[in-house]
């Protein structure tokens, strides 16, 4: 049937069929369609993916705050050290 929508081809492997084995023993004929499955998928994996940037959003704001609360730094002292550390 011609469609202006792409086309996907899903080969089922040894290892595909493992990983549907236990789902379509549980639901038999009720068990989603792959479409419904591979979406299910994107929409899990997008989820994971927007974790991982609260993380690192997370992450980043905690070392600015660090940054922000700590002393100054003492730019004498690490004058000297540079020039301690330097060698002719």
């Amino acid at each position: 049937m011609p469609t202006s929508h792409p086309r996907h081809s899903i080969t089922e492997t040894p290892a595909l069929a493992a990983a549907l084995a236990p789902l379509r023993e549980r639901l038999g004929d009720q068990t989603p369609s792959l479409a419904e499955l591979v979406a299910r998928g994107a929409e899990a994996r997008l989820r994971e993916l927007e974790a991982q940037d609260r993380a690192r959003s997370q992450t980043l704001a905690s070392f600015v705050d660090r940054l922000v609360a700590a002393p100054a730094p003492d730019l004498a002292e690490a004058d000297r050290i540079r020039r301690a550390v330097r060698r002719p």
